[in-house]
């Protein structure tokens, strides 16, 4: 029988930006869905192969991994009331309460997988699977990317995708580095787990964060350049704040052009997305009307002063998304696809 072929390299590089646009432009509101592709991805490890087939994999095998993946995360991380970070948006995820009991009656990993109640526990998650992140995972802002598996017929399986395991075969420790990573900046993310991260819920801020207080110094300079109002929905703003126009998560460096003033709503809608080709429009407009004021706010707030290489890397920014086939935000969560005039007018003299 002739196996297919592994993924060509093109198709390797397609692959990885899809996963990036997975966790860059998906809805996340609890931590299932990064434990779901951790899951997957060591399960094309341990069942899967080099070459192009496909591989089924058995909901139930998902569901021991995720429990697996949810042990430690159960256990106490600090004292008082809540002593268990939190995992989801609005209650604790069930996921937790069913890792929960079976540490309480079992204590380790070990004895709760030989013992009686393993098997109800598999099947109570890899229903919360199924009902849950399953399904969800491939889908983005508006657009199911569907480049992992497809929904089937099949309630108690899915089938990845030709070359889909090959590839998390041959990108595992990248793909895990990043949805753990992920999964940590969510769970730092959640007011309710302040609490107990303390301090350390602002340890990744104080080392690869923009300095806030820099970006603060900027906001009179900013209100100003926009007559007062947010950049994006275009209404006053009062108590707003500063957005990296393109988003901090794709460039890391506080560029003082990049900086625009926005309302907290609609910075937190746009999250790591690009902005639509209007926002981007009048983002450029603003720089090129203001640029002497924001170059000036830029040097006393000591932040680097360089609009050639803003324009630069937003013209990098835009061309890479349109190879991705990735979409912008336009508002709430309405985003749309590039059209390609983001090109003319970031070219434009």
């Amino acid at each position: 029988m002739t196996r297919p072929p592994a993924p060509t390299p093109a198709e390797q590089i397609a692959f990885l930006g899809n996963i990036e646009r997975l966790l860059s432009e998906g809805q996340f509101v609890a931590t299932y869905k990064y434990a779901l592709l951790i899951a997957i991805a060591g399960l094309a490890v341990q069942l899967g192969s080099d070459d192009g087939r496909e591989l089924e994999l058995p909901l139930r095998a998902i569901a021991e991994q995720f429990i697996e993946l949810y042990w430690r995360h159960s256990a106490p991380y600090g004292t008082g009331t809540q002593s268990v970070l939190i995992q989801n948006n609005g209650q604790q995820a069930l996921v937790l309460s069913i890792v929960t009991n079976l540490q309480r009656r079992h204590g380790t990993l070990m004895r709760a997988q030989a013992s009686p109640a393993w098997a109800a526990a598999i099947t109570q998650t890899a229903r919360l699977i199924s009902t849950m992140p399953l399904w969800r995972l491939q889908v983005l802002r508006n657009q199911t990317l569907d480049f992992l598996y497809e929904k089937s017929a099949a309630k108690d399986r899915i089938t990845l995708r030709a070359g889909v395991a090959a590839n998390l075969r041959r990108f595992h420790g990248m793909i895990v580095r990043l949805a753990q990573s992920e999964w940590m900046h969510f769970i730092q993310g959640l007011p309710s787990n302040a609490p107990l991260l303390g301090a350390t819920s602002d340890l990744s801020e104080f080392l690869f964060g923009a300095e806030r207080s820099a970006l603060i110094a900027m906001t009179p300079a900013l209100a100003d350049a926009q007559n007062g109002q947010c950049l994006y929905c275009l209404r006053k703003v009062s108590a707003g704040h500063i957005d990296h126009f393109v988003p901090w998560s794709r460039y890391p460096r506080d560029l003082a052009h990049n900086l625009v003033l926005a309302h907290v709503e609609c910075n937190s809608k746009k999250s790591d997305l690009l902005a639509s080709e209007s926002h981007l429009e009048r983002w450029l407009e603003r720089n090129n009307n203001h640029d002497t004021a924001i170059i000036k706010a830029g040097r006393t707030a000591n932040i680097i002063v360089d609009g050639p290489a803003t324009i630069s890397v937003a013209t990098w920014a835009y061309s890479h998304a349109a190879q991705l086939g990735a979409g912008a935000w336009v508002s709430g969560n309405l985003v749309e696809p590039l059209t390609g005039r983001w090109r003319s007018l970031l070219e434009a003299p």
